[in-house]
């Protein structure tokens, strides 16, 4: 009988594979992006026939505007908040399913269920949980028999972490669902001689889990920061950046100026403003991951 020769694929074959659908996709893909870069230093718009080559203009007008100014600290305080907040959560519900249970297959399962949530109806549901009219809110003021009050989605010091709050709810499930495999790799041994030397839950933690996990930590925390960082679809949903500038981030502030005040240039500046923060915080992963190599 002749024997069956496998063949083991290399990254060249690989890319032989995936060039007919790099060809096919790659202009669509690549054509906004440098379309967009190319918008950003001319006085582009959709309503014009000649551009007009502007530079940096574009870009010093937005870094000199007290909006964008405020967009960058509400993200900063948006992502400070946030990613650890997800991570911890996320953390925490994936620890308490590592135990095996009856029906924990389906909890697993289950846990994708906000992330599958549009951020859209994401947004368009919290906004209904929040309102003064019918919302969860309006709900229990009235079975404690007080006065009904005001959405926080419209209340400065309150709208920023009601947004925050329907993003940490969204997210998190997802971060438990990608840590525990991690979670699930450390040997059953490690765990039952942490338990036998009488180390507290705390102490496992900090000397076993963590320490064994922390590569997929600091990918996942790579992954929700990007996502922070271009915070838009839930936000335009629940405040659309309001009260005033409160819950605007730089992803909004683009989208506002693009299409509301008909400011093209300034929004694609603005956009790759984002690009460049994005990029900066894929250097600092970058560079923690070749630390953990080494290590």
């Amino acid at each position: 009988m002749g024997s069956i020769q496998t063949r083991t694929f290399t990254q060249r074959d690989l890319a032989v594979l995936a060039l007919p659908l790099a060809l096919i996709v790659g202009p669509f893909l690549l054509w906004p992006v440098a379309f967009g870069l190319f918008a950003s230093f001319t006085d582009y718009s959709p309503f014009v026939t000649r551009l007009r080559f502007t530079g940096l203009g574009n870009y010093a007008y937005i870094l000199t505007d007290s909006f964008f100014g405020a967009s960058l600290r509400t993200i900063a305080v948006y992502s400070v908040v946030t990613v650890p907040a997800e991570l911890l959560i996320g953390f925490a519900v994936a620890l308490l399913l590592r135990e095996p249970f009856r029906g924990r297959t389906a909890v697993r399962i289950a846990l994708l269920v906000p992330w599958l949530i549009s951020p859209v109806a994401n947004g368009v549901m919290w906004h209904f949980l929040y309102s003064s009219d019918g919302g969860i809110l309006t709900y229990f003021s009235a079975w404690l028999g007080l006065p009904s009050r005001p959405s926080p989605l419209g209340m400065r010091g309150l709208a920023l972490p009601a947004v925050m709050l329907a993003e940490v709810w969204r997210t998190s499930p997802l971060v438990s669902f990608l840590l525990l495999p991690g979670l699930l790799s450390i040997p059953r041994s490690l765990w039952e001689q942490a338990t036998l030397e009488g180390a507290t839950v705390f102490f496992t933690v900090r000397r076993l889990a963590l320490p064994w996990i922390r590569p997929l930590l600091l990918t996942v925390g790579m992954l929700l920061l990007g996502w922070a960082l271009g915070a838009f679809d839930s936000i335009l949903m629940l405040t659309s950046g309001g009260p005033g500038t409160e819950t605007l981030t730089p992803a909004l502030y683009s989208f506002q100026k693009a299409y509301k005040a008909n400011n093209w240039h300034t929004g694609a500046a603005s956009a790759w403003c984002i690009v460049i923060l994005v990029v900066l915080a894929g250097a600092v992963y970058l560079m923690l991951a070749r630390r953990e190599d080494r290590e």
